[in-house]
């Protein structure tokens, strides 16, 4: 399918439905189960929706919940949809303005916010290729490749856990019912007798 439905080619931020174009063949159907997330303008997981469609698969949808669309002042008028705010947001320009004004008013909290981007000399003005370059090799090569687990150890004395990795972590032991009764014996037992002293 995926050769015979190849989806949007140019990344512009316009609608776009698979269902619209002619074909032979129905393209693939699927719904977007988006569980207990809050339906929010702007959400990402509506940037998802928006590259699947674009992907070529064919997920029945309104663009109300994407950047750039603008509900109808008063009734009776047409709703808004700005397509170029909506590609403004796939390419980051958002996230660009955010790295240049970090840049220029707080350089060492830019350093830190960005320091994988620093690494691979990645700077505002080249995110957009950064992003281009992605979704190209996405078209390129759509299979998913799993990462290979860290085969990592772990070892726990009482309290205090030591991963094979070198890392340690502290997690408290859950007390049972029977402890817990005996700690608030001792807590009552130590306010008792200090009532006792004090009476003294």
């Amino acid at each position: 399918l995926d050769e015979k439905f190849k989806g949007k080619e140019e990344i512009d931020g316009e609608d776009y439905h698979i269902e619209d174009e002619e074909s032979e063949q129905r393209p693939f159907k699927c719904i977007l189960d988006i569980g207990l997330q809050s339906t929010t303008a702007g959400h990402r997981m509506w940037g998802a929706l928006k590259g699947a469609v674009d992907g070529g698969l064919h997920i029945p949808h309104t663009n109300k919940k994407f950047p750039g669309f603008k509900p109808p002042d008063e009734k009776g008028q047409e709703p808004e949809y700005d397509a170029e705010a909506h590609k403004d947001k796939i390419f980051g320009v958002h996230l660009k303005e955010y790295m240049e004004m970090l840049q220029e008013e707080d350089p060492t909290k830019y350093e830190a916010h960005f320091s994988k981007f620093i690494e691979n000399d990645i700077d505002a003005e080249k995110l957009e290729d950064m992003y281009s370059e992605a979704h190209e090799k996405i078209r390129e090569d759509p299979e998913h490749t799993p990462k290979e687990k860290k085969s990592v150890t772990h070892e726990r004395s009482e309290e205090k856990i030591t991963s094979s990795d070198g890392t340690e972590h502290v997690r408290f032991v859950k007390l049972t019912l029977e402890q817990r009764r005996a700690k608030v014996s001792a807590k009552i037992a130590a306010a008792q007798a200090k009532l006792m002293e004090d009476d003294e």
